[in-house]
């Protein structure tokens, strides 16, 4: 397969294999047909996508991925000069597939380079764009960054998606060369040799664009090279992509413009950041980027930025013009996220923090009369009880066990939206927050007043568990998957005094486990009579009640201070000049 893509030769306008002799007759002429026969260039892209995914297989290719088109067809628009000079010299050193050399072609860039160290891709390449553009590549097969075939090229722009966490690039025998101009890469910064590899081959005001992983804007053995890109004015804006824009998927990409000062121009005292993790999702409502809007905002930011007024880039949650200065730090952190921040109204600011403080005046008010209600208790001295299993209990009927279920399987999403009780709703005292969609349909269990519920699973890492009786509030709701109901018979067994014992320290010892699952009939409570029960549940309700609140006061704590501290530390707030700390300043 690999001979047959070598072969393949534009004649005429047509398409031949040259040395069919040596081929399979049947692929020799199936394939020129092929190609003659795509109508359009993803057409195209197909069949020789088909043709080299079966030369490479068995290849091996730790790091490489090939670039999407419309991350390609961005990047090639990024190149865009705001003096209207055309870019018509395009190199791809570690071209792979190809995309981003036909994406400059589709732009206007008629002088076409690529370099791959995989001979498959070096045809892969020749014939995209030679089959969609009528234009003849020069391509060869080697590595870039060792075996250099265009050493003394310089042309108008690099377009590069290089390969990621290499560690054998040859960072030893190339300890001296000369296009280390910011600094020799250490072994584990190879996107920074890539990165100055581009930047060697740019003409006086060429650009280059790299894609890259975010890990190369933020470690500390690259933080020297980062330091010097930034302080010459090199690296122009940093452009942060959200994941699922590019292989890997899973990783939020970034986009690096390069631009080298020239010898007779000013040197740039800001660098641009972007930040796409927070664009709108597509107005369709289906999955995926928005191009449209990811090009627009991206495009415009830095069309802005490269223009007499740099300062006119900046958008709220979007772009950020930051001074080189303020980037020089010890870390060197070129992670867009970390400058930029949407802008924030201090009048809405200051409502909002009142109406998290009252939330928290209630929610402390609430606990201080909780934590008032509660006595009622004396020494005991040594109780010496009968303790009795659920298990004896369930046979003399005065309980019932609904065992809990598992979640649902089914993806489809439920037109009904009755509450479902989860797990998690136990353990905290909150109201019922889940779905249908977590249920299967066959086993919807309503939850009835008085109901002891307990999660089938630990409730924290020590072990504990939690459970709850269900109140008036929680009556009618669905139970969700991974709960156990207990329903009791009130005339002999108080649910309170059960919910309490169950959980207690004894119960904790018995259930903790190398396992999380567990059976609630092996817990054990004491055979009381029921007033002596209903004693005991007073007090565990009250306890119940009081986590509740604690929990509620806790959770509106975090929430001021974050709130605050956000205010405080992007400028929409600030201390009153009389605010009363209670520190002696004397």
């Amino acid at each position: 397969m690999a001979q047959l893509m070598s072969s393949l030769r534009r004649v005429d306008g047509g398409w031949i294999v040259d040395g069919a002799s040596d081929l399979q007759a049947e692929l020799a002429a199936e394939a020129p047909r092929s190609i003659e026969k795509a109508a359009t260039a993803e057409d195209i892209r197909a069949v020789v996508d088909v043709l080299a995914e079966r030369a490479l297989e068995g290849t091996s290719a730790t790091g490489v991925y090939s670039t999407p088109g419309s991350v390609a067809k961005l990047m090639s628009a990024l190149l865009d000069s705001p003096d209207g000079r055309d870019v018509r010299s395009v190199l791809d050193p570690a071209c792979g597939s190809g995309t981003l050399l036909l994406a400059a072609a589709e732009a206007g860039a008629t002088e076409l380079y690529g370099q791959d160290v995989l001979a498959v891709q070096v045809q892969r390449t020749r014939l995209l764009v030679e089959a969609s553009m009528d234009l003849e590549p020069v391509v060869r097969h080697g590595d870039s960054l060792t075996t250099d075939a265009f050493e003394d090229l310089k042309v108008d722009a690099v377009l590069c998606n290089p390969p990621y966490g290499q560690r054998d690039w040859g960072s030893g025998e190339l300890a001296f060369d000369t296009r280390w101009s910011y600094g020799p890469p250490p072994r584990v910064e190879s996107e920074l040799a890539w990165a100055q590899h581009a930047v060697a081959h740019l003409r006086p005001g060429g650009t280059a664009i790299m894609l890259l992983p975010p890990a190369v804007a933020t470690r500390p053995s690259g933080r020297k090279i980062r330091t010097n890109l930034v302080r010459t004015g090199t690296l122009r804006a940093v452009i942060g992509l959200a994941p699922g824009t590019a292989q890997p998927w899973h990783v939020g990409l970034q986009l690096w413009v390069l631009r080298p000062r020239q010898t007779d121009g000013p040197t740039s005292d800001a660098i641009l950041f972007v930040d796409t993790t927070g664009l709108p999702a597509k107005a369709d409502g289906t999955e995926g980027v928005d191009w449209d809007v990811l090009n627009d905002r991206v495009l415009r930011s830095w069309r802005a930025f490269d223009s007499p007024n740099p300062d006119a880039a900046v958008a709220s949650g979007v772009a950020a013009v930051v001074r080189l200065v303020d980037v020089l730090d010890d870390e060197v952190d070129l992670t867009p996220v970390r400058y930029v921040r949407a802008s924030l109204d201090s009048e809405s600011v200051v409502d909002n923090v009142d109406d998290v403080i009252r939330g928290l005046t209630t929610a402390v008010t609430e606990l201080t009369s909780v934590t008032g209600a509660l006595g009622g208790w004396s020494a005991a001295g040594s109780q010496s009880w009968r303790f009795v299993p659920i298990s004896d209990l369930m046979t003399h009927g005065q309980l019932t066990w609904i065992k809990s279920d598992l979640p649902s399987t089914d993806q489809q999403v439920a037109d009904d939206m009755s509450p479902v009780l989860t797990a998690p709703d136990i353990a905290t005292g909150s109201p019922a927050s889940g779905t249908l969609s977590s249920i299967a349909s066959e086993k919807r269990e309503v939850v009835e007043d008085r109901d002891v519920l307990i999660p089938a699973v630990r409730s924290d890492r020590t072990g504990g568990r939690s459970a709850r009786v269900a109140g008036p509030e929680d009556a009618g709701v669905l139970r969700g998957p991974h709960v156990h109901t207990l329903r009791v018979d009130e005339d002999r067994l108080d649910p309170w005094f059960l919910a309490g014992f169950l959980t207690g320290a004894e119960n904790i010892s018995a259930t903790r486990t190398a396992t999380v699952r567990f059976d609630p009939t092996r817990l054990r409570i004491p055979v009381l009579s029921l007033a002596e029960q209903r004693r005991y549940g007073d007090v565990f309700r009250q306890l119940f009640l009081l986590r509740t609140a604690a929990r509620r006061a806790t959770y509106a704590a975090e929430h001021v201070a974050e709130l605050v501290t956000t205010g405080l530390t992007v400028g929409v707030l600030a201390p009153e000049s009389d605010l009363d700390t209670g520190r002696d300043r004397t």
